[in-house]
């Protein structure tokens, strides 16, 4: 049942790679360019190496385990953008000198949101 395997894989790819999209622009807003740059340049990176590894991965494991390692590996994923939204303020404040200070919690709506919202519904 590898398909289950990646199931899981593109259930945690998803959730992960658009809260992180949606995350970083609303912490970094003076280098929007330079952080959606550098996350397309790790994701490049990652796509890049994983022909390099994943046919031996495939080869010494079967199908069925390295399927299902690396739907391990995105389930392990799943709570990163619940993580970032109880936890982001706290990190954006306390630990780092660029991002945004002013959000205080994670129901705020971006410029953009705003923008939208107002344009949809005003």
């Amino acid at each position: 049942m590898p398909i289950i395997g990646s199931a899981w894989f593109s259930g945690g790819a998803f959730l992960l790679f658009h809260s992180i999209l949606n995350y970083l622009p609303d912490a970094y807003p003076k280098h929007i360019a330079s952080v959606l740059a550098g996350n397309d340049f790790m994701r490049s990176a990652f796509g890049a190496a994983f022909p390099l590894f994943g046919t031996a991965l495939y080869r010494h494991m079967g199908t069925n385990w390295a399927s299902s390692m690396l739907a391990f590996i995105s389930i392990l994923f799943i709570p990163i953008p619940f993580a970032l939204h109880r936890w982001g303020p706290t990190l954006r404040n306390n630990h780092s000198k660029i991002a945004r200070k002013d959000v205080k919690s994670g129901h705020q709506k971006s410029s953009y949101q705003q923008r939208w919202w107002s344009g949809v519904w005003g």
